[in-house]
C-alpha cells in the first residue's frame, strides 16, 4: 500500500483517492479526452467519496461499485444531496463507456453532467466529515 495511504485514517484515504479521480476527470475534460473518460471517472470519485463517508461512520463498505447501494448504506443525516435516480445514471454513463454493448456512448453534454454530479458529491462529502467526526 502506499505510504501516505498507511498514515492516514481510511475515510481521509478514501476520500483523497476520490479527490484523485476528479482531478483525473478534470484533467481529462481539459485535454479534451473522450465523453466515456471523464464518465468513468466522475462514477469512481462519486464511489470512493461515498465509501469514505461510510468509514467516517465506522460502516465498512463492500466490496461494490454500485452507487446506489452506497449511498442507501450512509447514514440518512449525513447523506449528500444526491437524487438515486441520478447516481443509478452515473453508472449507467460509466458502463457504457467502460463495455462494449447495444448502447451509445456517452455525449459530451452527459460527460459534464457527470462531472457536475461528482464534484457536488465529492464537496457534500467534505462537509459532512466535520458533521461525522462529531457525532
Amino acid at each position: 500500500m502506499n505510504g501516505d495511504a498507511d498514515s492516514e485514517p481510511l475515510p481521509d484515504t478514501w476520500l483523497r483517492y476520490a479527490e484523485i479521480d476528479l482531478s483525473l476527470m478534470q484533467n481529462a475534460a481539459s485535454a479534451g479526452s473522450a465523453a466515456g473518460e471523464i464518465c468513468f471517472h466522475a462514477q469512481q470519485a462519486t464511489e470512493k467519496a461515498l465509501k469514505a463517508l461510510l468509514e467516517a461512520q465506522q460502516v465498512e463498505p463492500p466490496r461494490t461499485h454500485d452507487l446506489l447501494v452506497l449511498y442507501e448504506l450512509v447514514d440518512a443525516s449525513h447523506r449528500p444531496a444526491a437524487d438515486p435516480d441520478l447516481l443509478e445514471r452515473l453508472a449507467e454513463l460509466e458502463s457504457q463507456s467502460r463495455y462494449p454493448g447495444d448502447w451509445p456512448e456517452p455525449t459530451s453534454n452527459e460527460a459534464t453532467w457527470a462531472s457536475e454530479m461528482a464534484d457536488s458529491v465529492v464537496q457534500a462529502v467534505r462537509g459532512a466529515f466535520s458533521e461525522v467526526v462529531e457525532s
